[in-house]
Parts: structure tokens; sequence; C-alpha cells
């Protein structure tokens, strides 16, 4: 198992972009331990915080190679990538000992604040942001918790919860993350919101990320879940206006009657976490479960089902 003493070595490669799968596999079948692909953006629009992979412009491709890696293992590599029958030009490569980098720092060069729905905007919690009136900001360090905001299934429960929240509701948040969600649905006016993960080291964060907004002491974190796994003894898992559950298609089929349980007469279930191709199964759960959709919404290839009971 690798130390922080070993020494690493890195291949960088730019490559056209159709051939940065291509050039990324030939790094590990020739031992990579790590790969990634580095698209060329362009932010679109700071008032959107959005942006658009360019690819017209070279991509960067890394491969992380441990120690020993010799003169003659980046020969081999360097073949290997120039002998590949690529589409568009091999515009660099270069092979050497990496620089130590701090990757608890690191990734949060890539972590823009983003606008979701019509309220609410996701920020860095380390960036400086001013609201414009009505918005509602969530700060955001999720650590290695899921739920940045930039996640497609994030993103589309968010803007189902800001569409169907209204003051005073109780809300249940099933697979917290870093917390994201649940932090969410307090600052959108829910006046009880309670917040479970199976992964107790999760709901550190969750907890951190909700001191950082200042409603720590308005949300409920405990590990574990729905069914033989909820955590509280003095109150049941039933009354809630509103059910988040950001899983996948195997957890929702699992945990579907309940998650049904869980929701008030008339309340709602706002479930992702499932690709495309899963929906038809998810709303079979949550048909037998009771539930009936009243919404469908999809971004990129994932979906968001909201039913009512």
């Amino acid at each position: 198992m690798p130390t922080p003493d070993d020494r690493w070595y890195e291949a960088v490669a730019r490559v056209d972009a159709r051939d940065a799968d291509l050039v990324a596999d030939a790094f590990s079948i020739h031992g990579a331990s790590g790969t990634a692909i580095e698209p060329a953006i362009h932010i679109s629009d700071d008032a959107d915080f959005a942006y658009d992979e360019l690819t017209d412009v070279p991509w960067i491709v890394r491969g992380t190679f441990l120690e020993p890696f010799d003169e003659a293992d980046q020969a081999a590599v360097r073949a290997a990538v120039e002998a590949l029958p690529l589409q568009g030009a091999l515009t660099s490569l270069m092979i050497g000992e990496a620089e130590p980098v701090d990757w608890a720092e690191e990734w949060k060069k890539f972590y823009r604040r983003q606008r979701i729905g019509e309220r609410l905007v996701i920020v860095p919690s380390w960036e400086e942001y001013q609201p414009a009136e009505g918005e509602v900001v969530v700060l955001l360090d999720p650590g290695a918790a899921f739920g940045t905001g930039e996640h497609e299934t994030t993103r589309l429960c968010l803007a189902a919860l800001e569409s169907r929240l209204t003051e005073g509701v109780r809300v249940l948040d099933v697979g917290a993350g870093s917390g994201i969600l649940a932090i969410a649905a307090r600052l959108l006016g829910a006046s009880e919101v309670h917040a479970v993960d199976i992964d107790a080291d999760t709901i550190r964060v969750a907890e951190e990320n909700a001191a950082t907004n200042g409603v720590a002491d308005e949300i409920d974190f405990a590990a574990g879940s729905v069914g033989d796994d909820w955590p509280w003894t003095d109150r049941q898992p039933e009354g809630y206006d509103i059910v988040l559950a950001n899983i996948s298609s195997t957890v929702v089929g699992r945990l579907a009657g309940h998650l049904a349980a869980a929701v008030r007469e008339d309340g709602l279930l706002i479930a992702s976490g499932f690709i495309l191709r899963d929906t038809d199964e998810v709303r079979g759960y949550l048909a037998t479960a009771g539930l009936t959709e009243v919404d469908y919404r999809t971004e990129g290839n994932w979906g968001c089902l909201v039913a009512r009971r």
C-alpha cells in the first residue's frame, strides 16, 4: 500500500478530446495507479455559474505511477501512447517525477458556486459571496461526503425541493451525505428537519456544514436509515411532509416501503440517485409502496421522481 514517503511519477498528455479515454486506458494498462481526464472548459456566464466543455482545444490526461518507474517503464508508456490510433493530434506527452500535492486543498480549485432553481445558490464555504435579495445561500465544504451540488442528482433534488417546500413543513433526508439537502430544506423554511446516513463519518461532515450555515441546532443528524436502522427511539419515522432520498435505484427498491411509510398522507417523496434506464424500475417500486408520481425531472443521464402518498 502506498505511503506518504513513496515517490510518484506522472505522465501528462495533451490530446484531442476524442482521444482522452483511449490515452487514459493506455496509462492504466501500463501500470498507472490512477488516471484523470481534465477537459478544456470555458466559464459561460458567472451569473449562471455554468461552464462548457471545449472540444476544439486539447484536453489533459494524467496518469500517476508509483516507483519503481524507471526509464524503461517510462519509454514503454510513451511508445504505447504514440502507437495508439488517435483521431487527433498528440500535442505533447511529458513523463517525470510528480510534485507533492496537497489534495485536501487542490480539489477546491475546481469547486465553484452555482445557482439551482429560482433562489438557491450553493457556495464553497471558503468563498465570500454577497447574496442578492431573495437568494437562499448554502455554504458547503463537502469533504469526503457525497453532495457538492455539482452532481446532477443533487441538483435535481434541490430544484424539486425548492419548488415544493413551503414554510413550516417537516422534512426527512435519507442518505444525507454532506447534508446539502437537509441544510437547504431548513434554510428554505422547513420547521423540522431530520437527516440520516449509514456512514457515521458522513454525519460528522454534515454537522460541520450545518454549523457553517448557522443551523447546527436546527437539524437533527444521526447515523442510520429508515426501517430497522432508524436511529431515534423518541420519534417514529412517519408524518413527514417531504422525504428526500437521493440514493440508488437498488436502495430505493429495498427501502421503498419504509420511505413511503415515513411520508404523511398527501405528503411527498423526492427520489433520485438513479440513471434514466432505471426510471421505470424505480416507478414500480414507488407505485407498489402506494405512492403516485406527480413530477419527473431529468438532467444528463440521471432522473428524479416526485411522488405523493
